[in-house]
């Protein structure tokens, strides 16, 4: 068993309530100093009210549990927050008691197998009066034809689509 679950509640109560009053001195010697003292650093003050919002949250947690332990409602503590009974004990009922919500184990790790090489693919046959086709843009150029000279064809130039607006030419 660990240390929290042996400690008494009046003794966390008792923690709680020095961290919560040293805390707020604090931030107070801050905010109103008195006179004659020097003000303590403003960037400390700032992590004790940061502080203070963890020991805050402790307090309420204690408190709720207290009140739960003495048969009040989840209903009746909601109304307290301004929320629903399942608000309050879905941000106070869960994981102080009872068993800790253990994590799915992760999936097994599968790799995937090695991708086939691509089948080879027969060269397409020249149809007579049109030009050779030519290679895609950033691939080599195929077997046995030579690399297209110049910059590549335009939009509307034989062998490319039309602009946009031109009408394709008809077969007919």
């Amino acid at each position: 068993m660990t240390d929290a679950q042996h400690r008494d509640p009046a003794d966390e109560r008792a923690i709680l309530a020095k961290m919560l009053s040293a805390n707020a001195t604090f931030v107070s010697e801050v905010l109103h100093p008195a006179e004659g003292t020097p003000t303590p650093s403003v960037m400390a003050a700032l992590r004790a009210a940061r502080s203070l919002d963890n020991v805050v949250d402790d307090v309420l947690r204690s408190l709720v549990q207290q009140a739960r332990d003495e048969g009040r409602t989840w209903a009746e503590v909601g109304e307290i927050f301004g929320t629903s009974r399942q608000a309050a004990f879905q941000r106070f009922g869960g994981g102080g008691g009872g068993m800790p919500i253990v994590p799915p184990p992760p999936a097994p790790f599968h790799t995937m197998p090695e991708m086939p090489p691509p089948p080879e693919m027969p060269k397409m046959p020249q149809v007579p009066g049109w030009p050779p086709t030519p290679p895609a843009m950033g691939w080599p150029p195929q077997p046995g034809q030579p690399p297209r000279p110049g910059p590549p064809p335009q939009p509307g130039q034989p062998g490319q689509p039309p602009q946009p607006g031109q009408r394709p030419p008809s077969d007919v």
